[in-house]
């Protein structure tokens, strides 16, 4: 109980800036980027918010993770829920609360800082390449990855230290996963639940870990995620992302590969279905085999596993490889005749054809297709990467066995056929 209590403590010194003035018998409004678990901390210095959520149910509703800013919470009194705020009673207590105070600050302004970073960099390099020549990019993106690469330097160092110490549980800590927009109906800000697979991620670590505190981020650079976010671990995990055959190293590309040997896997969410479309009459578009894309330039957007592609003898030099960094850029690169073939998720091309004015020009080859996975991935380097993964795969399965997840997923599609 003693070490309960120092826990607590420890949370309530770094959670300070939320709620240091609140009090139980009193009314709380809600901020932005509050939770329950952080305001029991605060208020009560324990870690269990139930009592806040069974008193303010019908302000909430039937999830306690998702609150809403601007709404007033009932806080109950401490002799109703048999809770105290514990102080430090020595001076070693005193200044672990302040370390920890200071490391999750530190935490928080490293996550921020990295995610500036990554957008103005992204930001800045589109400046430059509409006026620097081709050597100029070349050395632009060395000089990216260079940064990179101390950055990770930089990150390894924090995490040695901090191993040295007293790492939290990670019940004790909110997670932090990152995903991006613009990928409907998986994930976009706009959508319900902020999309079917954010909505799928949310709910499995509510069945499975409902104390579990938790925050996804938006980065609409899907690049980065994999480039600097992940690997500097300022994030557990990102999602949706596919996983390679990496039982078969030997036959995928180099980024699948590397892909493979940094990140672990969650089992699969959702399936979707990878195929390649073309222009109408270049009869790419209706071929029987792989083999007659031989000499053509498939256009795949930068980022997307090429997994299905080194399966099937799809690699260069026998075809032309084009990495654009959005799937608008493939399909304008079709009709101007840049590419040949697309290669993308079949829903994700119905939508954009549509968008783009391309129906009837840009044509599916219902032919060839595969079948890939979408799963949340966690750094091989994070220490609580398994952890968290067990979580997820646990909640996954108690929403298919219950038919949740089904009930999700069909809500979402018909969403997204009658709003397009």
């Amino acid at each position: 109980m003693r070490n309960q209590l120092i826990i607590s403590s420890l949370a309530l010194a770094a959670y300070a800036g939320m709620a240091s003035a609140q009090e139980a018998c009193s009314t709380y409004e809600i901020q932005r980027g509050d939770s329950l678990r952080e305001l029991a901390i605060a208020v009560y210095a324990t870690e269990d918010y139930s009592f806040i959520f069974d008193a303010n149910r019908d302000v909430i509703g039937s999830n306690p993770n998702i609150i809403r800013v601007g709404d007033t919470l009932v806080l109950p009194c401490l002799e109703d829920v048999g809770r105290a705020n514990a102080e430090p009673q020595t001076e070693a207590e005193r200044m672990a609360i302040e370390m920890a105070a200071e490391l999750v600050k530190a935490a928080e302004e490293r996550a921020e800082k990295a995610i500036a970073e990554a957008e103005s960099r992204v930001a800045a390099a589109e400046a430059e390449a509409q006026k620097a020549s081709d050597d100029a990019v070349v050395q632009a993106r060395n000089a990216a990855r260079d940064e990179i690469d101390a950055a990770r330097a930089e990150a390894a160092a924090l995490i040695q230290n901090a191993r040295d110490g007293e790492r939290p549980e990670i019940r004790d800590r909110q997670l932090l996963l990152i995903t991006g927009g613009n990928y409907a109906p998986f994930t976009d800000e706009a959508l319900p639940h902020r999309g079917l697979y954010t909505n799928l991620v949310e709910t499995a670590l509510l069945r499975a870990a409902p104390e579990q505190a938790y925050k996804i981020q938006f980065v609409n650079d899907w690049s980065s995620h994999l480039d600097l976010l992940m690997p500097t671990l300022a994030f557990d995990g990102t999602f949706p992302w596919s996983r390679p055959n990496c039982e078969a190293a030997e036959a995928l590309s180099e980024s699948d590969r590397n892909r493979c040997e940094t990140y672990d896997f969650s089992n699969p969410f959702y399936e979707v279905v990878d195929t390649f479309f073309a222009r109408e009459g270049s009869g790419y578009e209706q071929t029987l085999s792989y083999a007659d894309f031989a000499g053509a330039t498939i256009c795949r957007p930068e980022g997307w596993s090429l997994s299905h592609m080194d399966a099937v003898s799809l690699y260069e030099p026998v075809i032309t490889l084009m990495r654009p960094v959005s799937p608008d850029d493939c399909f304008h690169a079709v009709m101007q005749g840049d590419a040949d073939i697309v290669a993308i998720e079949a829903h994700l091309a119905v939508e954009a054809i549509a968008r783009l004015g391309y129906e009837h020009k840009i044509i599916e080859n219902p032919n060839l297709a595969a079948i890939k996975s979408l799963n949340v991935m966690t750094h091989k380097d994070n220490p609580d990467g398994a952890a968290i993964l067990e979580t997820l795969n646990q909640g996954l399965t108690i929403m298919q066995q219950s038919g949740e997840w089904r009930d999700i997923v069909s809500t979402a599609l018909r969403y997204q056929m009658e709003n397009g």
